[in-house]
């Protein structure tokens, strides 16, 4: 197993250094001067020549690169524009934040995933299996925006059951954990369904029936093991993506997490922030597929030896 961890992180370094070099160049070609942007309106060239210099955007594209390469594989990420504190300092900040809106999106998605998933596979072609069928692509299409101003607009402002915006304890982190989990969970439930239809064909379910098992006993100790193997990929890459892209849930909720700080960044062209949350995304993302491999591995020994073998 620890030669496919070393072997997994080494096939991440490239990825890292290619994320790293695009970030770098999309920040340099995109329009607007991060100096201008800090200074305002008012401004006289001195200022404006003390400042890039202060930075170190008076230099060369390939000196700008070079410097940014190196000091972030030292993890230094460089000093934010509009904090004035070191970019590292502030996603060790946010990180935690962000963190707690991803588990709470799973634990809302994961598990009503999978039970309504179920539900629907053993009462396939009944009504309450076409109903969550349509409530399943509805919760796919609908934007995590949309999703998020209906729960402040009804559950926020006009039954008052829970805070619209804000943070401070649990209750005001369920509303953006449904509105970031909803999609997922939409997508574990369809997911689910077709394994467990797929499953249930299967001889050694036949089998279990006519041994006269339960049928509790056949879906959640024989069925659901092997539905669970495939839907291991779908549930890494979305926390993954809750990680790294709760940009619209953390606004509209006022949550202070790494998605709200990245979108301040873009805004204020704060290029040292922005480039350090590119970096802290892709590694999420690097981690999470090392996680999963891992997790393969341990539930399927014929992944296992395929991984060790590669």
């Amino acid at each position: 197993m620890i030669p496919l961890i070393i072997r997994r992180i080494l096939h991440g370094i490239p990825v890292i250094l290619g994320v790293m070099t695009i970030s770098f160049l999309l920040m340099n070609v995109a329009p607007g001067d991060p100096v201008r942007a800090m200074v305002g309106d008012y401004y006289d060239d001195a200022t404006i020549e003390s400042l890039r210099e202060e930075l170190g955007l008076n230099k060369s594209l390939g000196v700008q690169y070079l410097n940014f390469i190196s000091k972030a594989f030292r993890g230094d990420l460089g000093k934010s524009f509009m904090t004035q504190r070191l970019v590292v300092e502030d996603l060790k900040q946010k990180a935690p934040f962000t963190l707690q809106l991803a588990l709470g999106a799973m634990l809302i998605a994961v598990p009503f995933g999978i039970l309504l998933g179920v539900f629907a596979a053993i009462n396939r072609g009944k009504l309450i299996d076409r109903i969550l069928i349509v409530v399943s692509l509805v919760g796919i299409s609908a934007p995590v925006f949309w999703i998020a101003l209906l729960l402040i607009l009804i559950v926020g402002i006009n039954l008052q059951w829970l805070p619209p915006t804000g943070f401070g304890g649990i209750k005001f982190l369920i509303l953006p954990a449904i509105a970031l989990g909803t999609r997922s969970m939409a997508m574990l439930a369809r997911t689910s369904r077709a394994y467990m239809l797929d499953v249930l064909k299967e001889d050694y379910i036949r089998t279990a029936l006519a041994k006269g098992l339960s049928q509790r006993i056949i879906l959640f100790k024989h069925a659901l093991r092997n539905v669970l193997i495939p839907l291991i990929t779908i549930v890494a890459a979305d926390f993954g993506s809750y990680l790294s892209g709760a940009v619209l849930t953390e606004s509209i909720f006022g949550w202070p997490g790494v998605g709200r700080f990245a979108l301040n960044a873009i805004l204020k062209r704060d290029f040292p922030a922005i480039q350090g949350t590119v970096l802290f995304m892709a590694l999420i993302f690097i981690v999470i597929n090392i996680i999963v491999d891992i997790c393969y591995a341990w539930a399927d020994p014929r992944v296992r030896e395929k991984l060790i073998n590669e």
